[in-house]
């Protein structure tokens, strides 16, 4: 085993006396080469993100945090959300799992006589698992020690008094040991009873095998320690920033709600032939962005209307109609799901190709020379008149814009006047067909850009040519195509800016993009397609 990468094939320590004292059960020792400060700032994040450890975990709430400081003093630091119980409303009376929420002290462990330890962290933090009515959320403790020179102890502790009340996430045990000593990493469990010396839990612990399921997990749990720590010395840095415009909390409570509310009845009824597992989970991860991003800029479901703009199977468009907003999807190809929705949905799902109002007029510049409009050809073909088409026109005010992987459109919304939310996804031009567009031109690279980062790229560009104020979001979905646009107003002086003259920007804007002919029919044609399957 080359050192520094924790093996499946390390050897079970249960037989051995732990360096942590005799109420201690060693389980598995790895050998690495990070050093201390290291362990602890990855220990430090994985206190703050549980859901490193285990996948069932959404995140941690942390309710209180103190730092223990020779130099600078001591630090206490108690959240708003230590006397909030967790609320997550459905549509039935399925009980959201609570497991002593209101023991909120920290807990401790036997003192370690053979090792000179000093406090360093303590925090109380607040476990919320991703289906909270099926998994206990619970109170952890989670404390750091140090000998201030080379050996750093981490060690959790759940809020539970008894095994059987242990969540299917943890391991049944009291505590988890993980201890950086001498260039290598050790994890150790502290078992129920351990006041008992030698009891059951400590002999049980002792002939378990590495099958069994708490030994698997001190196995990962260790890898987990170990990778984040060498990632640390090795300069790793995050990539993707989430949670800059909707803050984590608001969005996964939302999120948990919808899927309890919508999940389950989509996942056994799903009516396309796409995967539902991706798909499913997927819109209810929008829907709830969406609808937390709204609530933080002012939007209130009766002063506006929603446009989702290649809407696809229709079910983002149902789901925010039946947490209470108004608006319609539309589409240039209806789809089996359609037919799933209530009738006040279906209703609100359009089978239409778009035709942004803005081509319907050519450029003041030119129309001289071309009396004959784009509009004027549409009427020749009566396509204009009839209901498979919409120009935008008939879009209310007050309207945002939602386009979710939505290709063809991903460039053109930030051009049709209304606050918006982009995703894109399939890197297309104003004209329909696909494009390849190049980097930033004032950005270095070490690698070039992929297609779908200058496809970003260009929609915020856009955006912004278009006076938008722009924020951006990495969505948590299961989706590796998962950057989000949006604005919900445009920068002064653009916001109140005479009709003409934001007319003739957008005209520009085409016009440098390379214009849009070919636009109605790719549009068209597009209603003779499959649709496509992200």
């Amino acid at each position: 085993m080359g050192k520094d990468k924790t093996s499946t094939n390390l050897p079970l320590l249960t037989a051995s006396e732990s360096k942590l004292g005799k109420s201690w059960v060693p389980i598995y020792e790895n050998p690495v080469d990070f050093g201390i400060d290291h362990f602890e700032t990855a220990m430090l994040n994985i206190f703050r993100q549980p859901n490193i450890n285990s996948t069932v975990i959404m995140r941690a709430d942390i309710l209180k945090e103190y730092i223990h400081d020779p130099e600078k003093g001591d630090t206490m630091f108690t959240s708003k959300l230590v006397d909030q119980t967790p609320e997550f409303p459905t549509n039935d009376d399925s009980p959201l799992l609570l497991r002593d929420i209101t023991d909120v002290d920290v807990r401790s462990i036997p003192e370690i006589s053979n090792i000179n330890f000093t406090k360093k962290h303590q925090i109380v933090r607040r476990i919320i698992p991703r289906n909270p009515f099926k998994d206990h959320i619970i109170n952890q403790t989670c404390l750091m020690y140090t000998n201030n020179r080379d050996t750093n102890l981490v060690v959790y502790i759940p809020h539970i008094d008894v095994k059987e009340e242990t969540p299917y996430y943890l391991p049944p045990v009291y505590g988890i040991g993980i201890l950086y000593d001498d260039l290598k990493v050790s994890i150790h469990y502290l078992p129920f009873g351990y006041k008992e010396e030698n009891g059951k839990e400590f002999q049980l612990l002792k002939t378990m095998s590495e099958q069994e399921r708490p030994i698997r997990i001190a196995l990962k749990l260790l890898t987990t320690a170990s990778k984040h720590s060498r990632g640390t010395k090795l300069g790793y840095e995050k990539r993707v920033n989430h949670d800059l415009v909707v803050p984590k909390i608001n969005f996964q409570n939302q999120y948990i709600t919808l899927k309890k509310k919508y999940s389950e009845y989509f996942m056994n009824n799903w009516g396309e032939s796409t995967d539902p597992r991706k798909h499913v989970f997927e819109d209810i991860a929008i829907a709830a962005f969406v609808i937390e991003y709204w609530k933080i800029k002012g939007f209130e479901p009766e002063n506006f209307e929603f446009r989702d703009l290649g809407c696809g199977n229709g079910l983002l468009v149902y789901i925010l109609m039946q947490e209470g907003y108004k608006g319609k999807g539309i589409d240039a190809r209806a789809r089996k799901s359609w037919k799933l929705y209530p009738q006040e949905v279906q209703e609100n799902l359009l089978e239409q190709i778009i035709v942004p109002k803005i081509l319907l007029e050519p450029h003041p510049s030119v129309a001289n020379l071309a009396p004959t409009s784009l509009e004027q050809q549409l009427s020749s073909t009566k396509l204009l008149e009839s209901n498979q088409i919409s120009t935008t026109k008939e879009f209310p005010q007050n309207t945002f814009i939602i386009g979710n992987h939505s290709d063809e459109l991903s460039c053109w919304i930030p051009l049709l006047g209304f606050p918006f939310i982009v995703i894109p996804c399939c890197s297309f031009g104003l004209n329909g067909v696909r494009k390849r567009y190049p980097p930033r031109k004032n950005t270095m690279h070490k690698t070039p850009p992929s297609t779908y980062k200058a496809l970003v790229d260009r929609v915020e560009d856009i955006a912004i040519l278009n006076g938008w104020e722009i924020e951006k979001e990495m969505l948590r979905i299961p989706s590796t195509r998962n950057a989000a646009i949006m604005s919900s107003r445009k920068i002064p002086p653009m916001d109140n800016e005479p009709e003409q003259i934001a007319k003739l920007r957008v005209l520009d804007i085409i016009a440098m993009e390379g214009g849009a002919d070919g636009w109605v029919e790719s549009s068209i044609n597009l209603m003779k397609k499959e649709p496509r399957s992200h």
